[in-house]
């Protein structure tokens, strides 16, 4: 293969895709290139316990809905479409109560009001301040280049932005208990933000209020999420650019300090005459570019770059019916629920079986969320058969070696299954027709730039948050070598289907070339007040 193109993409997970799209929508004539004989990465929709069950193996929980690019890229001409549950999270306990989110927030507050009213009354003050009058600049910080500590300074005046700025010096799990008394409101809002992955630490404060912000975001794709990365190629397509699958990128060929091009695995070259951008992580871009092209001090930040502290093992079922849960009896909207959390009944147990993983154990209790998507779009399955999936944390090193997922792989499923039926009995009926062991080990296989599992594409302790990610020098998605860019989900904001790194490294590269773009960028408001 020999072509020209004006820019390359080394990855079509969702952010590579966003990013190629709206280029090729500017106008430019770029490519896309795929180690996978499919595209969309972390989009992916399997067949992998039954024909005719279709099951997402790593992306479910979609927001990319909230934000400008299904908007911007027209994605519903292009066959996307999404279904927004009103009852959007339920947290199931063993003594068979449950907390519900939904997509309504006086919904919300009136399940919380059942374990504490002072804590409902509190969420409803948060949701109003982040989730309404705030909304507006969390989303500027979520869709632009992040700001450094000085920057966000300056644009944080008032009340508001003093309460901004004050979670920026908490750990997660300080803002959470700051706000909540009752103790299954605190584990409830710490498991939800395990679930984007983020660890509890020094300065990750601020993410809970775009948690809170964010309430009733949450979508799941019809036809499984396979269909956002179909929809992203073929608005790529349909703009004259190219996806090129099954070939994986060796060298980003580097001329005079300047990104010239990609090497591939049979010999050819992609030449380019703007840019590059690599929407996987940061150190295989290096390793790919060279080091020497970076300088020494860049270098070293990179090669520090943290992968997150645990992974997820899904375990996939084929049913006859959904699960029913017996928390339903104290709140029947639990077998309603888009997402389900299940496994931790109190702050301390959590702990515990975080700091179990991080040894490289499994815990004593599985912990996680999960779904039964079939409530809500039947074409995942056969008719009158469901799909559901429960994605519990675990360790990458299992036993300090990550091959031993591959050995106990049965073990380990059938522990969850037992675990997941002590909550929904029916599981336990002849209900399961197959499942399937989707390890740690598994996301690393499929997406090579998910390295030791990490399904956000890195950690975000340690730093690697906002002006952090993924490293102090590499925040403004440009790098040391001349049009070359990271557009992928180690960069900021990270990990999740929002589509925002890809979309910021896109107004980057458009705003470097000097390129008319044919939509209208995100604004952040100059204040939070």
């Amino acid at each position: 293969m020999s072509d020209r193109f004006d820019g390359v993409v080394i990855g079509s997970g969702p952010n590579g895709l966003v990013t190629a799209a709206y280029l090729a929508k500017a106008g430019l004539r770029v490519a896309v290139v795929e180690r996978n004989e499919v595209a969309g990465g972390g989009c992916s929709t399997e067949e992998v316990t039954l024909p005719g069950f279709r099951h997402n193996l790593h992306s479910n929980f979609h927001s990319i809905g909230a934000g400008p690019v299904t908007r911007d890229l027209e994605l519903d001409r292009h066959g996307l479409r999404y279904v927004y549950p009103e009852v959007q999270h339920a947290f199931v306990f063993r003594d068979d109560t449950a907390l519900c989110l939904y997509a309504d927030t006086g919904r919300t507050v009136a399940s919380i009001r059942r374990f504490s009213a002072r804590d409902a009354e509190r969420y409803e003050e948060l949701h109003e301040t982040f989730g309404r009058r705030m909304l507006p600049f969390l989303r500027g910080l979520q869709f632009s280049p992040p700001l450094s500590d000085d920057e966000l300074a300056d644009r944080l005046d008032g009340p508001l932005g003093a309460e901004f700025e004050a979670y920026g010096r908490m750990s997660l799990y300080e803002a959470v208990d700051r706000n909540f008394e009752h103790d299954k409101v605190r584990t409830a809002f710490k498991l939800h933000v395990h679930a984007s992955a983020y660890e509890d630490g020094p300065g990750l404060g601020r993410v809970f209020l775009r948690i809170v912000a964010r309430s009733g975001w949450s979508g799941l794709a019809i036809g499984g999420a396979a269909a956002l990365a179909r929809a992203l190629v073929s608005v790529i397509e349909a703009n004259g650019g190219r996806v090129v699958t099954g070939r994986t990128v060796r060298r980003i060929v580097v001329r005079g300090g300047r990104a010239a091009g990609v090497l591939l695995d049979d010999g050819s070259e992609l030449a380019v005459d703007r840019f590059v951008a690599s929407a996987i992580d940061p150190p295989q871009t290096l390793d790919l570019a060279g080091e020497e092209w970076f300088g020494p001090e860049v270098a070293a930040e990179v090669r520090g770059y943290r992968w997150a502290d645990w992974s997820l093992a899904t375990l996939h079922l084929a049913l006859t019916e959904p699960p029913a849960y017996r928390a339903a009896a104290f709140e029947p909207d639990v077998n309603r629920a888009y997402g389900v959390y299940l496994g931790a009944d109190s702050s301390a147990a959590l702990g515990r079986q975080l700091e179990a993983i991080g040894r490289g154990e499994l815990p004593d209790r599985f912990a996680g969320n999960g779904a039964c998507n079939t409530l809500f779009d039947p074409s995942q399955a056969p008719p009158g058969r469901h799909t559901a999936f429960w994605w519990p944390w675990a360790p990458f090193d299992l036993g300090g070696d990550p091959l031993s997922w591959d050995r106990d792989r049965e073990a380990v499923a059938a522990r969850i299954l037992r675990e997941w039926t002590e909550y929904a009995p029916n599981l336990g009926r002849r209900s399961v027709l197959g499942s399937y062991l989707f390890t740690p080990l598994d996301i690393s296989r499929r997406c090579i730039n998910m390295v030791r599992g990490s399904h956000h594409g890195g950690g975000y302790g340690g730093g690697q948050i906002d002006a952090g990610r993924p490293t102090p020098s590499l925040a403004g998605y440009r790098t040391p070598v001349e049009g070359l860019y990271l557009c992928g989900a180690s960069s900021h904001p990270g990990g999740s289907i929002h589509g925002g790194p890809g979309y910021v490294a896109a107004n980057v590269i458009a705003s470097d070339l000097g390129i008319e773009r044919p939509w209208t960028p995100v604004e952040l408001p100059a204040s939070s007040g």
